[in-house]
């Protein structure tokens, strides 16, 4: 159970319980024998290599990525319960922790079987548990990502804004970027033909991003044609490279349509930068702002929030990129 419990609790990214499986598993069955079955103390000291054996074995097979979780356990229950007996009848008298009447030719068969009905109950138990993890993964992953372009959804959105929003929002920006023309393109070319130009538009805005950012940032879909990234401890400039660099790629790649139009997709944005006076709504209501003053003024253009400040008091001054 011990060796079950290690190799299930690294596939559910629960590793520590499988540590402590493997430590105590040891210390009861010995503590067991000892004052059960009046095995001498110092086989008490078997716990410590024993112990120290699971973990450098479970460590080493759970690296060996290619080989079923079953087999994994399964060559551990043999190694592990044979290795006792083997080592009895290889090491000298004096190094023996317990009595001659332990270890006997009939305890090694009867160790081999039990091995053998371990592997069965173990094959039904881990075939289970591991359905029923990859059941509950996948509903949740349903939860919480659009089911048209994988990306996490506005539902898994409002649950990391809640996480920031706990937190200082400083250094945190979030980019919103609308499809242009969306509508009149499903009008056009129909919903199926739209549904692949968000997964056309999905694939080059999450490489550009992780790119630019790798796991400093998240990228969600709204909802229709809207996008957001949401990034910390970068600056607003590198995210008007990421989206400068986002456009330069949709214009020499275009979109080819079922009919063979070929299609440039654009783009408009607006970013907001979080300060320590501001909660992650404010920093999304004013991305928000900076994106719609984009698509009023000039579409396929990024406006930055801190510039659409500063156009109420200089009409003049230039707010799009």
């Amino acid at each position: 159970m011990a060796i079950l419990s290690f190799y299930l609790s690294n596939y559910m990214r629960e590793k520590y319980l499988g540590h402590v499986m493997l430590v105590l598993a040891p210390l009861f069955d010995n503590f067991f024998l000892y004052t059960i079955n009046d095995i001498p103390a110092a086989a008490m000291l078997n716990f410590a290599w024993e112990g120290a054996l699971l973990l450098i074995i479970c460590e080493i097979f759970i690296r060996i990525e290619a080989l079923p979780l079953i087999y994994r356990c399964t060559l551990e229950f043999l190694i592990v319960n044979q290795i006792p007996p083997l080592v009895y009848f290889v090491l000298p008298g004096k190094y023996h922790a317990m009595s001659a009447t332990y270890f006997t030719f009939a305890s090694i068969i009867d160790v081999t079987l039990g091995t053998l009905l371990m592997f069965a109950v173990a094959n039904v138990y881990v075939n289970f548990l591991t359905k029923q993890y990859e059941e509950l993964r996948m509903a949740r992953y349903d939860v919480s990502h659009d089911g048209l372009t994988n990306l996490l959804n506005y539902d898994s959105f409002h649950s990391h804004m809640n996480e920031l929003s706990q937190k200082s929002s400083r250094h945190q920006i979030i980019c919103i970027l609308d499809i242009d023309d969306f509508k009149k393109f499903n009008d056009t070319y129909g919903h199926l033909e739209g549904n692949d130009v968000l997964v056309y538009f999905t694939k080059r805005l999450f490489a550009e991003v992780k790119a630019h950012f790798g796991e400093l940032a998240s990228v969600y879909r709204f909802g229709g044609e809207e996008f957001c990234v949401s990034v910390h401890g970068v600056t607003v400039e590198d995210c008007l490279e990421m989206t400068d660099k986002l456009a330069e790629e949709l214009r020499t790649k275009d979109y080819i349509t079922a009919t063979g139009d070929k299609i440039t997709v654009t783009f408009s944005g607006g970013i907001a930068l979080g300060c320590d006076k501001k909660d992650i709504k404010t920093v999304l209501r004013e991305a928000d702002k900076a994106l719609y003053y984009s698509k009023r003024h000039k579409k396929g253009s990024v406006t930055c929030a801190k510039d659409l400040e500063k156009k109420s008091t200089d009409t003049d001054m230039p707010l799009s990129y």
